[in-house]
């Protein structure tokens, strides 16, 4: 438990910081330079009680240890402050909750471990956090997501939506060009010749010419051909 006092006269003040650490029945007391804290190591010392956040404003802090205990609550947002931290390991206690996403921003951390707790929800993979593998997560069985194989819902629903609006709008696309491609077609099919046509009066002419004899030598073929069944039934 982290304790900052600021207390004066009026016109001077002075500022201090405590830390009480409660282990094995024993109440320990740390008043001085806790700013220059940089490894503090209570792993399986039988601790209860939630997270202690005023670790998070000993900004210098390098190494942290507290697993194998029985820690509770959710890992605080403010962790993001400590800046200099190299290796946290939270393993084997009662955490919950998401993990922060304010992790990702520890820069400097090289060593992570929050298994074998109750975290829950999807792993912030982004950031510094996307370095670590899935033994940092493993033993929490409500997490989901990178670097774990247990995929969250939503994001096999966000997959399935996504690919079905690809595929909806490429075929859109597809289905738009044909259509058009045939629209255009039939357009130059019926008003290329009239245009050719117009432009020249000779090539009209002869092209009307050409269609009067194709339509003469049809009826005359008509004409031939029933001639020739009427004789024979004849």
């Amino acid at each position: 438990m982290g304790i900052y006092s600021l207390y004066g006269n009026g016109s001077s003040y002075q500022y201090e910081e405590r830390l009480i650490v409660i282990t094995k029945g024993l109440i320990l007391e740390y008043t001085r330079a806790l700013s220059l804290v940089v490894s503090i190591d209570l792993s399986d010392n039988n601790l209860s009680g939630e997270f202690p956040k005023g670790m998070t404003k000993l900004f210098g802090l390098v190494f942290l240890n507290l697993s194998m205990n029985h820690i509770i609550g959710q890992i605080p947002e403010s962790i993001s402050n400590l800046h200099q931290l190299s290796s946290l390991d939270l393993s084997s206690n009662n955490l919950f909750g998401s993990i922060p996403l304010s992790m990702s921003s520890l820069s400097f951390l090289g060593y992570l471990n929050l298994s074998n707790n109750n975290f829950s929800g999807k792993i912030p993979f982004i950031g510094h956090m996307s370095t670590f593998t899935d033994s940092a997560f493993t033993r929490n069985p409500n997490l989901c997501g990178a670097p774990l194989v247990i995929k969250c819902q939503d994001e096999d629903l966000d997959k399935r939506q996504s690919a079905f609006v690809e595929d909806k709008i490429d075929g859109g696309y597809i289905d738009q060009w044909f259509y058009l491609s045939i629209g255009l077609g039939f357009a130059m099919g019926i008003l290329g010749p009239y245009f050719v046509l117009a432009m020249k009066r000779s090539w009209c002419d002869a092209y009307f010419d050409f269609v009067d004899k194709i339509v003469k030598w049809l009826v005359f073929r008509r004409r031939v051909t029933y001639a020739r069944n009427h004789a024979q039934r004849q």
